[in-house]
């Protein structure tokens, strides 16, 4: 199972060398906009902008799907459940489904497709460090209120860096049991939730495993919550950061009021 969300692709491009918290607020803002778009032509024209992007990226497309993937039974599960439980006119060929049910599940379908995409386009775009520095700008007023932000960000951090290490670890742990003859796959739902225990055990094993190995490091390197500390790399934006920052926004407003 390769999964692409949480994965760092250091490329040469203008996307890779944005400043992170412009492209933070871009992901944010074009989420947003994904799902206020209710018209296949607002689809349509937010579909070019996402192909425009990952395009100056220079990320293949095959290395994105790849992040799309692992998503494509929730896309499909969210819109089969706007198709059979959304009243409306009837489907002659397709019992207890309608047809507002049906567009309604395209249009979620699509939303969701929108978010995973950006999301992924970020994580590939931008190193982890940098993720971290712009969360922590984002948050910065909360400290007055005593919030420790600094903590927050390292947490949003590891857990984005831990997504694809965990589907690897899942799936290299499916493969072993299949090869000790475990099968998982065959029988009722009672039988197939009992055969995910050897999968469950040893995957939190190495969670935990994982965890310590973590502290443990953080340790070494002489870490503690609540100290201050220096940053190698000060954040600054440059004229294309606002520039792409002004016709970007400008374009997924323009798409919210189509």
């Amino acid at each position: 199972m390769r999964v692409t969300l949480g994965q760092y692709l250091p490329l040469d491009s203008r996307v890779h060398a944005a400043d992170p918290r412009v492209k933070l607020f871009l992901m944010g803002l074009g989420i947003g906009a994904a799902f206020q778009l209710d018209t296949y032509y607002g689809f349509g024209l937010f579909s070019v902008l996402c192909l425009v992007l990952t395009a100056g990226s220079r990320v293949p497309l095959k290395r994105l799907a790849a992040g799309l993937s692992p998503f494509l039974w929730l896309f499909l599960f969210t819109a089969l459940l706007h198709v059979f439980m959304t009243p409306g006119d009837a489907i002659s060929w397709l019992p207890h489904a309608t047809w507002q049910g049906l567009a309604g599940g395209l249009r979620v379908g699509f939303q969701l497709v929108f978010a995973i995409w950006l999301s992924t386009l970020m994580t590939l775009t931008t190193s982890p460090l940098d993720m971290v520095w712009a969360l922590e700008w984002y948050m910065s007023p909360l400290k007055y209120l005593k919030v420790p932000i600094d903590e927050i960000a390292l947490l949003v951090m590891l857990a984005i860096r831990f997504i694809p290490v965990l589907f690897e670890e899942t799936d290299r742990i499916i493969k072993a049991q299949k090869a000790r003859g475990v099968d998982i796959e065959s029988g009722g739902l009672i039988k197939k939730v009992q055969s995910l225990v050897p999968i469950l055990v040893p995957l939190l094993h190495s969670v935990f495993r994982r965890a310590d190995d973590l502290a443990v490091a953080l340790t070494l390197r002489g870490y503690s919550p609540g100290i201050l500390r220096t940053k190698m790399k000060q954040l600054r934006a440059s004229v294309p950061d606002y520039i792409a920052l002004f016709v970007v926004s400008s374009c997924m407003v323009g798409l919210i009021w189509l």
